[in-house]
């Protein structure tokens, strides 16, 4: 895996805050399992209308996963315009990022030329 890359770990965190009396509050927080196989720069579609620029059935690509919230994925239409969406709202249409332990070329759409007609 890239030094650059998402890791998606569960590693408990603290958060400190205000409460509304004014005392200060810490609390330990898990961060959710992720639950898809999306991937920053997949494209995916959209099964439900989010706004006028994300309509029902647009095809647009994933920009951001947040480590701390992986099954919220920032997303990017063709005017880079963006908005934020759950992965249960979305289907994978093609994997664009690697996959660990996958090769871009071994997946099969990419070695349809070897196909026989």
């Amino acid at each position: 895996m890239a030094d650059d890359a998402i890791r998606f770990d569960r590693t408990p965190y603290k958060v400190t805050y205000q409460d509304l009396n004014g005392k200060m509050q810490t609390i330990r927080r898990v961060p959710p399992p992720k639950l898809h196989d999306m991937l920053p720069t997949d494209i995916v579609e959209l099964t439900q209308k989010k706004s006028d620029d994300f309509r029902d059935g647009d095809q647009v690509e994933v920009k951001a996963i947040n480590p701390r919230h992986a099954n919220t994925l920032q997303l990017v239409n063709q005017n880079g315009d963006t908005t934020f969406m759950d992965y249960y709202e979305l289907n994978l249409i093609d994997e664009v990022a690697p996959r660990d332990g996958v090769h871009p070329m071994d997946r099969p759409k990419n070695n349809r030329y070897l196909m026989w007609p």
